[in-house]
């Protein structure tokens, strides 16, 4: 993808956003496994229901947290392969603005409103 110098300069800058949300997810993940590792059974019902909530939470938190990552590595991919910011469907750049504000966006607005057009008119 051909960038101009400042949309290049913003795509830098996004990719070390993502670089650096791939850090904070990898040091939660850590943190996590540490924690589940280090659950005691408790023989207060009310503490183990406690932790069983917490427990639950952390596993919801984690599983989001993975699929950010398979979505980050995905958009890391695409800087190494010199297509970041290619709409997936129509294969147009896709405006900077729009990467500023979701950097793991794939489609443009045009495509992506084609497709929750699509969506709608399939759930109605």
């Amino acid at each position: 993808m051909k960038h101009t110098e400042n949309n290049g300069s913003d795509l830098d800058l996004i990719k070390q956003s993502l670089l650096m949300q791939k850090s904070e997810i990898l040091n939660k993940n850590f943190e996590f496994k540490s924690q589940q590792s280090t659950l005691s059974k408790t023989s207060d019902e009310a503490d183990a229901v406690t932790q069983e909530l917490a427990s639950n939470l952390s596993i919801q938190l984690h599983e989001r947290d993975r699929h950010s990552l398979v979505l980050i590595e995905k958009a890391l991919s695409k800087f190494a392969n010199d297509t970041y910011g290619m709409c997936e469907a129509c294969e147009d750049p896709i405006d900077v603005r729009r990467l500023k504000a979701r950097p793991l966006a794939t489609l443009c607005i045009s495509c992506m409103e084609d497709q929750e057009t699509l969506q709608k008119t399939t759930l109605q």
